[in-house]
């Protein structure tokens, strides 16, 4: 870890320590809350598939396993006949 984000991560831990998440400035927010996962699945895939997934999540600049979850997430949602 960074000698930054340490800085970040004390900061953070002191400002929590005094203030209540319950504490508030005033201003209302829209919070959307999703419902937990329910399920973990784990998968296989050959060697250029994997490469192919490590190439488009560096691309997205994402982790490989998000992006996995949104190939898979947008196949699930196309309607099915």
């Amino acid at each position: 870890m960074t000698e930054e984000k340490t800085r970040r991560r004390i900061a953070a831990a002191k400002h929590w320590d005094k203030h209540g998440i319950d504490e508030s400035d005033g201003e209302e927010v829209d919070v959307q809350v999703e419902a937990p996962l329910s399920a973990t699945l784990s998968i296989n895939l050959d060697a250029k598939r994997y490469a192919s997934l490590k190439r488009i999540a560096k691309k997205r600049k994402m982790p490989v396993t998000s992006v996995a979850k949104n190939i898979l997430i947008e196949v699930l949602d196309e309607p099915q006949d």
